[in-house]
């Protein structure tokens, strides 16, 4: 290294030595006549500058010297090494150079031969002097400015303090479609420029994941799309809206645009506790969906899991597991009873919150009840009253707290089934949530979330959609199983949450693992923590380009390197504006993208969409409401006759059970004892 700058130098100095003795030859040939006037010549001299000029008629001309110079003297400075400099800018550089040509080469129009006005207004001296100045000026300016060429840097160090140019990669900006489909608009940056592209959703049957915090703008960037856009292609849909009723007057207003796309018997359901006007009557526990005492018994789970939520993962454990019992043996008992008549969530209600002394004699006289009731019925016969008044009180608590008349009336009737992906009768059904009521709501909600899902995953059925905002809300038991099955028979699952830490939270680490690992496509809007760490990583890395210099007094190093990096790190994700989203999606074998990865903002047509809404609000649905009675009082009426039914249940069983065995009924133990 120290032989190649010895070497440089030597050619350096070479190159300066070649320019002075061009520059001190042009000053002598062009000033002869002043040297000469000063006795600084002599014959010898004077005859060998004659022969010069006879030989190399080129000589008489003043330029060729002065363009040896000048680029002798760039040459130096250009090759010079230079300490480089941040702050340089190749304007000044410009400027510099541009006024030593103008001064260097500029003034040779003042020689003698060219300009004769200068001698004769100067005199040969003057004149002399004022070429000089100009030229060595100038001289400086060049050397200055060559060296300024050698000291610049090409460097984008600072100019892109936040890493963005680094992180920007191509995206898809095809349109892929096909009869499933779904395609969002998007913007993003890719090498400084704005390019369109495309969000393909082409096989939405491997699952949507949408993440993002409140006000990320994933509900009106992306779900509102997906409704739209499924509806538009005929999907038959259940919708969870957990804000009621914005995602249902979406829906609503899709079907009435898109009607055309439908087949012609595509109906559309809601329901709604809060406006019974504006809710059908739907019964989750209708005996056609219990053909069996398991399908009870999953019932009961769900509602009591979404009950006490802090029960979930702890099924087996006994202080869980018995009021679940209880809860499906009174399922039972209603299923069983006059082909299930009284069959619906409000009876069930109704006869968990009645006596247990005399709902016992009921169980034990059922032999397909015996061993889920032995617990409750040991304890009793046993004298075990603490134990028992746990469990009852386990069991009983949180149903009661449903008992409300809206609730009662929606839950009682039965204006359609829950198989909406039956092909002679595809459904819309929107089950409306409030967020105020959220607890109570949730757990009657779950056995609508249940039944439907367990009914629609079945083969040749009508293509369909799920979309449930705002899953930590509910409990959904099975929802990952879905994902993962549903897929041949063309379910499209989409889920929408705010925050993983929600999922963990309200399903357990284990259940929240699968449903996040399940979804194919993930997408996800502004989020922290561990949401925003999960993304990271699964968008992974890019070869990203490093530059590194090191300016000492001698010399400068400036160097480039590359790594692998994330493409979107965790601290951007949680910086991401409104409607802006990164995530990954899932292509087919028909279909295939090698550009999976996303990175943009969502483009929404808000014209086009605030017109559609425009179409129609919610109407009443209830028949009853439609023919101006009086709903109020009818649903009043229901509340209490579905109170009525209970006893009466218990009345007639009883009376049947004293005449069959003709005994008295058990009575507890130790009566004392409490």
């Amino acid at each position: 290294m120290r032989e190649d700058r010895k070497d440089q130098a030597k050619i350096n100095e070479i190159a300066l030595w070649a320019s002075i003795i061009f520059l001190l030859a042009h000053f002598f040939l062009e000033w002869h006549g002043l040297f000469k006037s000063l006795g600084w010549s002599n014959p010898f001299v004077d005859n060998l500058i004659r022969k010069l000029l006879a030989g190399f008629g080129v000589l008489t001309s003043p330029w060729p010297l002065k363009l040896l110079a000048a680029g002798a003297l760039v040459a130096f400075g250009i090759s010079s090494r230079g300490v480089k400099s941040r702050s340089l800018k190749p304007q000044s550089v410009a400027i510099d150079l541009a006024i030593g040509v103008i001064l260097f080469l500029g003034g040779t129009f003042l020689v003698p031969d060219s300009t004769q006005w200068l001698v004769a207004k100067a005199g040969l001296m003057g004149g002399c002097l004022i070429y000089l100045t100009l030229t060595i000026i100038g001289l400086l300016y060049l050397l200055k400015g060559s060296q300024g060429i050698n000291r610049l840097m090409n460097s984008q160090l600072g100019k892109d303090p936040f890493n963005v140019e680094n992180e920007t990669f191509p995206q898809e900006e095809r349109l892929l479609t096909n009869e499933y489909s779904v395609n969002i608009p998007t913007e993003f940056t890719y090498k400084r420029r704005l390019r369109r592209g495309w969000i393909n959703i082409v096989n939405p049957f491997r699952g949507l994941l949408i993440v993002g915090s409140a006000g990320s703008g994933k509900t009106f960037s992306l779900i509102y799309a997906i409704i739209r856009q499924q509806i538009e292609k005929g999907f038959s849909m259940y919708i969870y809206d957990f804000k009621f009723a914005d995602l249902s007057i979406v829906a609503f207003n899709a079907l009435i645009r898109f009607r055309k796309n439908q087949p012609k018997n595509m109906k559309f359901y809601c329901i709604n506790f809060d406006d019974p006007a504006k809710s059908h009557r739907c019964n989750p526990l209708h005996p056609v969906y219990l053909p069996s005492i398991e399908d009870a018994e999953e019932s009961a789970k769900m509602m009591m899991l979404n009950l006490n939520k802090s029960w979930i993962g702890k099924e087996s454990e006994f202080f869980v597991s018995t009021p679940m019992s209880y809860v499906t043996c009174a399922i039972w008992l209603l299923r069983t009873y006059k082909d299930g008549q009284y069959c619906t969530l409000p009876h069930v209600i109704e006869l968990l919150s009645m006596d247990y002394k005399k709902v016992f004699p009921l169980l034990v006289d059922r032999p397909d009840l015996e061993t889920r009731a032995s617990i409750f019925i040991s304890a009793f016969e046993g004298g075990a009253m603490e134990q028992l008044e746990g469990q009852m009180a386990s069991a009983r608590s949180g149903p009661a707290k449903l008992s409300s008349p809206g609730l009662y009336w929606t839950m009682s009737g039965n204006d359609f089934m829950l198989d909406i992906n039956n092909p002679k009768e595809p459904k819309i059904v929107c089950v409306g949530n409030n967020s105020k009521k959220n607890k109570i709501y949730g757990a009657a909600l779950s056995l609508y979330n249940g039944r439907i899902l367990h009914q629609i995953n079945e083969k040749g059925k009508h293509p369909s959609g799920v979309v449930i905002d705002e899953i930590p809300t509910l409990f959904f038991d099975g929802i990952g199983n879905l994902i993962n099955t549903g897929r041949s028979n063309r379910i499209a699952v989409t889920l929408a949450l705010q925050d993983y830490s929600q999922l963990d939270a309200e399903y357990g680490k284990a259940q929240a693992d699968v449903i996040k690992n399940s979804c194919g496509t993930v997408l996800c809007g502004q989020a922290s923590g561990a949401t925003a760490e999960a993304m990271q990583n699964r968008l992974g890395k890019n070869v990203q380009q490093k530059e590194s210099i090191n300016i000492q007094s001698e010399d400068t190093t400036h160097g480039f390197s590359t790594e692998m990096n994330f493409i979107a790190p965790a601290a951007k994700i949680s910086q991401l504006s409104q409607g802006q989203f990164v995530g990954v999606i899932a292509d087919t074998a028909e279909q295939p993208s090698e550009l999976k990865a996303v990175r943009a903002k969502v483009l929404v047509n808000v014209d086009d969409f605030n017109k559609e809404q425009k179409y129609k609000e919610l109407p009443n649905f209830s028949n009853f409401a439609q023919e101006g009675n009086d709903l109020a009082k009818l649903v009043q009426d229901n509340y209490l006759q579905i109170k009525a039914d209970v006893r009466e249940f218990i009345e007639s069983e009883t009376e049947r059970i004293a005449k069959k065995h003709n005994i008295p009924l058990p009575e507890p133990k130790n009566r004392g004892k409490k």
